[in-house]
Parts: C-alpha cells; sequence; structure tokens
C-alpha cells in the first residue's frame, strides 16, 4: 500500500496556488474535501501568510495535534487526507490508500505504542526519534493492512516507520 506525505513546502505550493482559482472553485474544492460549508462568496477570506502558520504552530502555547481527515479520490480510488501538526512545526498532510472510515489517526505516546505491540517493531534509530517528538507523541496511523508513525528527523520533516504489515 503507498501512502503519500505532502511536504510543508509542497503545501505552502498549493496553497499558493490555489489563489490563482476563481474564489469559487476554492470554496466548492473546500466543501468537498472537509465537508464543510463553504464560505460566503462575497466575503473571502484571506489565505495565511507563512508567517502567519509560523506564528501559528511555533508559539509556546502551540501542541502537537491532529487537525482531520477527510475523503478523497487519489488515482480513481478512495483514499484519506489525514492533516496534522507537531508543536513547533508547520501544518503537514499524508494520503493513506483506504477510505477515512478504515483509517485510525492518532498522536500516541511511547507507552501507546508499547502497550498495542508496535514498539518493538522500531528500531533504535527510530526509537530516539520518537521519544524527542514535541510532547512525546506522534502521529500513528492504522489501516485495514498496515500501520505506520510519523516521527521528525534529522531533516526536521516527517518520515514514515513502518510498525506493521
Amino acid at each position: 500500500m503507498r501512502r503519500w506525505r505532502l511536504a510543508p513546502a509542497g503545501a505552502m505550493m498549493l496553497l499558493a496556488s490555489a489563489g490563482c482559482a476563481p474564489a469559487g472553485d476554492a470554496s466548492e474544492r473546500q466543501a468537498e474535501e472537509t465537508g464543510a460549508p463553504a464560505a460566503a462568496a462575497s466575503a473571502p477570506s484571506p489565505s495565511p501568510s507563512l508567517g502567519a502558520i509560523t506564528a501559528r504552530t511555533t508559539g509556546s502555547s502551540a501542541q502537537s495535534r491532529l487537525l482531520g481527515k477527510s475523503d478523497f479520490t487519489l488515482r480513481g480510488k478512495p483514499a484519506c487526507k489525514i492533516a496534522y501538526a507537531y508543536a513547533g512545526h508547520a501544518p503537514d498532510t499524508l494520503f493513506w490508500e483506504e477510505p477515512c472510515a478504515d483509517v485510525t489517526a492518532r498522536l500516541a505516546s511511547a507507552d501507546d505504542l508499547q502497550g498495542w505491540g508496535k514498539w518493538r517493531r522500531l528500531d533504535d534509530h527510530a526509537r530516539q526519534f520518537v521519544q524527542a517528538m514535541p510532547g512525546g507523541r506522534v502521529l500513528y496511523v492504522e489501516g485495514s493492512f498496515s500501520a505506520s508513525v510519523y516521527p521528525i528527523g534529522t531533516s526536521g520533516d516527517a518520515y514514515e516507520v513502518a510498525v506493521a504489515d
């Protein structure tokens, strides 16, 4: 099963290109992807700047959190878009090639992973990254056939570590 992660730079490029589309198109896409009602066309909300995103996620009160998940179609098949943010880092997105109803996404501690029998699947290197996560919690995603965690590596970006196949 392939999973896709949209790097923060890629997300920013998508945000920038979204500003080029007519307001109605962007609102309709947002409603389709999130299930939330679209903003009124007469009062479009401005797109946040990179500085606004950084300020929101790097403040001392910022916490790691799951921002949400939504169904979409990827190469003609159902998939789940999972948005999350680690404290001190820009929001990130990954794609899981199953419908969201079949996907569990949550922030998990090392104790949670041990209790679920997933900790033993991590090598010493990955365990160090998981333990160093902001707030001690890492994104854990589980589908019908596999599960992964997404710690932040030496590059400062999240990477996938399979914990079940």
